[in-house]
């Protein structure tokens, strides 16, 4: 028997600005989202020690690291073909231009965090934490998980999902990525 463990917290959330950047040179405006950030563990039942898996605790405080550390800032992808960033003493100044559109930004750097990325999506987004979450994953929860799934949320629009062509409309936009727990000694 396999267990399914879903972690949503109110504290899982956070507020964020971004733009996206299309491949054809369009790019919406800045404006933000209330992200919401799920985590769910998948497990075998025999790895239950006295009727517990993993302490939720650890988990809830891993997830809310995360949001934590995007909360209130704009997300600027780093690796955008089309975004030059310049760095000042206090300010980001950033140039976007395509071949559709230019425009120029000033941004206060304490109000910025700058993802390794080419695009703030919510494929990226969904991404990037899962990669953040298992990195800071202690191994004790690593050695009885056997897959996670994190799912992250930008509120109203449509749903994200995928799975052998079913593909439906949804009150929020989602994206789910998922990855399965290296055990010892697998890559």
């Amino acid at each position: 028997m396999s267990l399914r463990i879903r972690l949503f917290k109110q504290r899982q959330r956070f507020a964020a600005a971004h733009f996206t950047i299309y491949p054809d040179g369009k790019a919406e405006r800045l404006h933000g989202h209330n992200y919401t950030a799920e985590v769910v563990l998948h497990a075998k039942r025999e790895n239950l020690d006295e009727g517990l898996l993993v302490p939720f605790q650890v988990v809830k405080d891993t997830i809310q690291c995360i949001c934590e550390a995007w909360n209130e800032r704009v997300l600027i992808p780093t690796k955008s073909r089309f975004l030059k960033i310049r760095e000042t003493d206090t300010q980001y100044e950033l140039a976007l231009e395509t071949p559709l559109l230019m425009k120029h930004y000033s941004l206060p750097k304490e109000d910025v965090v700058l993802l390794s990325c080419d695009n703030i999506s919510s494929e990226n987004m969904a991404v990037m934490t899962l990669e953040k979450f298992m990195d800071q994953l202690p191994d004790s929860i690593r050695a009885v998980t056997d897959k996670i799934t994190i799912t992250v949320s930008e509120g109203s629009g449509s749903e994200v999902c995928g799975g052998k062509g079913n593909f439906k409309k949804k009150k929020e936009m989602q994206a789910s990525i998922e990855a399965t727990v290296p055990k010892d000694g697998e890559a």
